[in-house]
């Protein structure tokens, strides 16, 4: 399979079970955009067209990217893929995940690659059944998880030799993880299933179940004994809030198609969600982009963060502290470029990373040169942060890292 790489453009600045390659994926797969006609309206998430008109190249809006945001170097992986998240073990230690050698009518095999402070390195897995890798957590070198999803939810931890898989639902096809986190020797998982959401913890050799709820949770972070899960339920974000067996249900301003995707805990006291707030069906949003969503618990009260974007979505969020967060996303306005929001304590600013693909006009689909998803991971005790994620879709995805 031939490596796929993504080109900086330098004008200006620059749970699915489905199956391995080779495969013919499941009916249930979303298809990829279509190029929409000349008269179609409204346009492809991100773009903005004029009644009857083709779709602007400038659409994706090319601003100043931030000099301090480096294309790192290229993980190298294989075919249509993508990063979904990145964790640190330690200052020249860092791993991030997804999938690669996908296609429209597959899912692809997963990637697990590790940066050793000069280069990224592939670690395999291994795993016939795993297809797509969906989330990392590194407590230590030694003590890393990962979670994905292939004919069955599949989670595995690196003792820093080996992979040591698990399959907590055993054979059962319907659960799908969606995150991991790992703290003291210990790692919580957030999973669904048509009924619902369930969080687990391992510990001691062994996994338990520690609460079940209805709706959907995307992310999970744990720190000093506490865990917080987010993500959605019935159309409004939802927070769920846990000490060992005492769960909670955290009342947040009521959010009408909002949704969180990632979670970071800084205290008990100060906890970051972010996600979108969207109208319509999923795949439409009655034509337009989302509207980034940012929550902020203070210890008593979820108040929503106001932001200096309009459009667009968050994918991820991190913190070196309470005067220093850092999230990623996209903004619709400027599709082509990773979003990079950051907090000082007092307000919130926007920088870019760089032009990861110019628009060109016979690219496979309008969406082929717009970032889809990120993910952002801090380095402790350094200023160092991480970015991953991908660009395009389909056939014509990439995986990317940045660096600052």
């Amino acid at each position: 399979m031939a490596k796929v790489r993504v080109a900086v453009a330098t004008a200006g600045v620059c749970l699915v079970a489905a199956c391995t390659a080779g495969r013919t994926a499941a009916p249930a797969s979303s298809p990829a955009p279509e190029r929409p006609p000349a008269s179609a309206s409204p346009a492809a998430p991100g773009r903005a067209t004029a009644q009857g008109a083709t779709p602007d190249p400038r659409a994706t809006g090319e601003v100043a990217a931030a000099p301090e945001w480096k294309v790192a170097p290229d993980p190298e992986l294989s075919g249509s893929a993508a990063l979904v998240d990145v964790a640190v073990a330690g200052p020249g230690d860092v791993w991030a995940v997804g999938y690669q050698e996908s296609a429209e009518d597959r899912e692809g095999s997963p990637a697990v690659v590790r940066w050793d402070g000069t280069r990224w390195r592939e670690v395999p897995v291994n795993e016939q059944d795993l297809y797509h890798v969906e989330g990392v957590s590194a407590g230590a070198p030694d003590d890393v998880w990962i979670v994905g999803n292939g004919e069955t939810a599949v989670a595995a931890r690196w003792d820093g030799r080996r992979w040591t898989r698990e399959r907590p639902f055993g054979v059962a096809q319907d659960y799908r993880f969606t995150d991991v986190a790992v703290s003291g020797g210990r790692a919580w998982f957030t999973a669904n299933n048509r009924s619902g959401t369930v969080i687990l913890e391992w510990g001691d050799g062994k996994f338990r179940n520690a609460y079940q709820s209805g709706g959907t949770l995307r992310a999970i972070t744990v720190k000093d004994g506490h865990v917080w899960t987010v993500g959605d339920n019935e159309s409004r974000p939802m927070i769920l809030h846990g000490t060992g067996d005492a769960w909670e249900t955290i009342h947040i301003p009521d959010i009408p198609g909002g949704r969180l995707n990632r979670v970071w805990q800084i205290s008990p006291s100060d906890v970051w969600a972010v996600g979108e707030i969207t109208t319509g069906s999923p795949d439409v949003h009655d034509g337009r982009p989302s509207e980034p969503l940012s929550l902020h618990w203070d210890g008593s009260r979820w108040t929503r963060a106001e932001l200096p974007v309009a459009r667009g979505s968050l994918h991820g969020v991190t913190a070196f502290g309470g005067d220093d967060v850092w999230v990623s996303g996209v903004d619709a306005d400027h599709s082509g470029q990773p979003l990079l929001l950051h907090f000082d304590g007092a307000r919130w600013t926007a920088q870019y990373g760089p032009l990861l693909r110019p628009y060109e006009e016979d690219q496979q689909y309008e969406v082929s040169d717009d970032v889809r998803r990120t993910g952002i991971a801090r380095v402790p005790g350094t200023g160092t942060l991480w970015v991953v994620g991908s660009v395009g879709w389909g056939d014509a995805e990439t995986g990317f890292t940045l660096r600052r």
